[in-house]
């Protein structure tokens, strides 16, 4: 092991330190208006017994922070009792209707009080002393879990034409799913938990569907055999009663005939009546109006039924507007900004004095000023400056400029990395953003320093400018690049799609080149590129994903004319579906496909070693290392690809709220050559794997087997690794 890499480790065994260091446990402090003093000022340490090892430590994050405040080093009987409250009440939501929990004090002289609560937390009321720990052994008792669930029409009712219109067109299992998910590999007891509350949620959860599929008047009780609930398997029995299906047959509008207001009604028509439909018509009411100038519109919407049957009910609606008074915007003004220049902010919020004053375009004003990133807080004020003027002020609060944060990670590559990253804010007083980012790991070091300049061309078209640097020791080579770019980002619209086009220099060098081609590859090289993309992200979460797709397509058209020495174009594109599977699964695909041409020059040989693919890793091939899956030679080493294309399937099934498990099928096709394409290799692997979800993303452990190992590859590899691998 290098020196370099010995002083890494040391380095970072010594950031860890002081984080443990710095972070204390929970704690309960003094009851309100206790004194402090020598022995109480320590902080009070809380222990939970009995949940198992991680319920305990999150039941004991969650009394330190709930009471933490509250308490300060002498407990009293109400703080007794509200501990245990909230433990009895977080057990009886999991399903657990009599837990016991016995509480143990121990004070400075390590004189221990055991207490035991019982079903009305009636707790002796022990003597105030200095409490150093406090101990909750707990015993759950009995789990309660909904076993079965009996779907019944609620009697009496009209008379229906057919024996499943109780259900407002719902099916049988559609229904029970409310009150009982189960999963095809898993009983998923945490989702079939038994209590009232939850019962009763549950009831008006399924109410609230009916009522969305237009049966205004539905209701739904659910009630549980009271004398299964001991034996823990409960049976529950629902009541449905979806009344008439409600529709709208017309509307009529009153108070906008002098306004200039526009509204049309035929969207609205012909559709069921239901707490949406009355927002929505309300909302687009108001929007027209705020327009034209009436921020203080009212609207009362008034049904008559217009026709029915025992089973439909067709309404007219009248729509009852109060405009208001007209009103127009007066002065537009800002205060708290030190730095940020004013035509800055007026250039954002785009307000004019004298036109309609529209609170919705206000508050998109407020919203763009808040978008700059170097405000805490815009809080929006309106002051009244006659009956038909009122003035605006944005009171602003400035972030601080400077920002410095420590980066800790690893990869199964990468092994142990840690960096420095440091942000300033509000450059030149016009919200210009610089970031600084150094990381040095195992295998590479790496820095680069970015200026973003928002918005530079209308609302939607954010500037950049990049300086970089990389040296990383790849399978084959020692990889050294530096450079600049200068690029234009378009989001369009807020769906998700977004462009980008920019130029790029870089200098492309490579070192202890082992490749079967090391003897053409040239060493140095100088680029000068041109590089335009699109992404779309429909995701629902592109930190854990389960629902939606992503997509993207970018090329690399690098040339002499452009400044470099060499000519070629990198093609990429490739996407990512996700969606449920069942209860608590979910499937995941994904491929990405790349190309590299080489027109305008008359060999291969000119292209950059460092452009070429080298895939396989924890995010590609997973039955290899990063880089181990490139294609080999007839000597044997690894040799560029010059395409490939990757295909990513796995399933996975959660095991709690936290835990998943994976099983994937990873499958790749590279060439060497354009002649071969679009596969001369095909390798493919399979595999395992755990996942747990944290804030960053879920932390990943997989192995993958090779299915097909080429003389030389490895039988399998195991990935450490933090993000989504597509």
């Amino acid at each position: 092991m290098s020196r370099r890499h010995r002083l890494l480790i040391r380095w970072m065994l010594s950031l860890v330190v002081v984080t443990l260091a710095s972070t204390g446990r929970p704690a309960l402090a003094a009851a309100p208006g206790t004194a402090p003093n020598s022995v109480t000022s320590s902080p009070v340490r809380v222990r939970v017994d009995g949940l198992g090892y991680w319920e305990n430590r999150e039941m004991r994050a969650t009394l330190g922070r709930l009471l933490g405040e509250d308490y300060a080093g002498v407990l009293d009987r109400n703080a007794i009792e509200d501990a245990t409250f909230l433990v009895t009440s977080s057990l009886a939501d999991q399903g657990y209707l009599a837990p016991t929990v016995n509480v143990e004090l121990k004070d400075a002289a390590s004189r221990i009080v055991a207490l035991t609560n019982d079903t009305a937390f009636t707790l002796p009321e022990p003597e105030a002393r200095s409490v150093r720990e406090i101990t909750f052994r707990i015993d759950r008792g009995k789990r309660a879990l909904i076993e079965r669930v009996t779907l019944v029409p609620m009697s009496p009712g009209p008379p229906l034409s057919s024996r499943d219109e109780w259900r407002g067109g719902m099916s049988e299992t559609e229904m029970t799913r409310y009150f009982l998910r189960r999963s095809l590999a898993f009983e998923g007891k945490a989702n079939r938990a038994y209590s009232p509350s939850r019962l009763r949620r549950s009831a008006d959860t399924l109410a609230d569907a009916l009522r969305s599929r237009g049966y205004a008047n539905a209701e739904v009780t659910a009630t549980a055999d009271a004398a299964s609930i001991p034996t823990g398997e409960v049976e529950v029995t629902v009541a449905v009663a979806v009344g008439q299906k409600v529709t709208v047959d017309r509307i009529a509008v009153e108070g906008l005939e002098e306004t200039g207001v526009i509204f049309d009604s035929r969207p609205w028509t012909g559709v069921p009546w239901t707490s949406f439909w009355q927002q929505d018509v309300t909302q687009e009411i108001r929007r027209a109006s705020f327009q034209q100038g009436f921020p203080d519109v009212a609207v009362r919407l008034e049904r008559t039924t217009r026709s029915e049957t025992t089973t439909e009910q067709a309404l007219d609606v009248l729509v009852r507007v109060t405009p208001g008074p007209r009103v127009q915007l007066g002065d537009v003004e800002f205060a708290g900004h030190r730095f940020t220049r004013e035509p800055v902010l007026r250039r954002r919020a785009r307000l004019e004095s004298g036109s309609p004053f529209d609170p919705l375009r206000i508050e998109r004003a407020r919203s763009r000023l808040s978008r700059l990133g170097v405000f805490s807080s815009v809080i929006l004020t309106t002051k009244a400056k006659d009956e038909t003027t009122r003035d605006v002020l944005f009171q602003l609060r400035e972030l601080p400029r400077n920002e410095a944060s420590l980066l800790l990670g690893y990869g199964s590559y990468e092994r142990l990395c840690g960096g420095l990253e440091w942000r300033r804010s509000n450059l030149l007083g016009a919200a210009h953003q610089g970031r600084l980012t150094l990381v040095q790991s195992m295998k590479s070091s790496h820095g680069d320093y970015v200026y973003t300049v928002p918005e530079l061309f209308g609302e939607t078209v954010d500037g950049t400018a990049r300086v970089f640097g990389l040296r990383r020791e790849e399978r084959s080579f020692v990889r050294a690049e530096y450079g600049a770019t200068f690029a234009l980002r378009r989001r369009f619209g807020g769906r998700g799609l977004e462009g980008h086009l920019g130029y790029a220099y870089e200098v492309l060098s490579n070192r202890e080149n082992e490749l079967t081609t090391r003897t053409s590859d040239d060493d140095h090289v100088k680029v000068g590129s041109v590089e335009a993309g699109l992404t779309l992200d429909r995701r629902d979460n592109p930190l854990r994903p389960r629902k939606g797709y992503r997509g993207f397509l970018q090329v690399e058209a690098a040339s002499r004319e452009l400044g470099g020495e060499v000519d070629y174009q990198v093609y990429e594109t490739g996407a990512s579906f996700h969606t449920t599977l069942g209860q608590d699964r979910w499937i995941h695909l994904g491929f990405t496909h790349g190309v590299i041409t080489t027109f305008g020059s008359s060999t291969d040989r000119d292209l950059p070693v460092n452009k070429r693919f080298y895939p396989g890793g924890e995010s590609s091939l997973r039955g290899f290392s990063k880089g181990e899956a490139a294609p080999r030679g007839s000597d044997g080493r690894f040799v560029g690809a010059k395409s490939q294309f990757t295909v990513n399937v796995e399933v996975e099934q959660a095991l709690n709220a936290t835990l998943s498990v994976i099983a994937f099928v990873d499958g790749l096709g590279t060439a060497v050559t354009l002649k071969d394409y679009p596969f001369g290799d095909r390798l493919l692997s399979a595999g395992l794997g755990l996942r747990y979800q944290t804030i960053v993303g879920p932390v990943r452990v997989e192995y993958g087997r090779n299915l097909n190992p080429r003389p030389g590859d490895p039988s399998g590899t195991v990935h450490v690794a933090v993000g989504f691998p597509f």
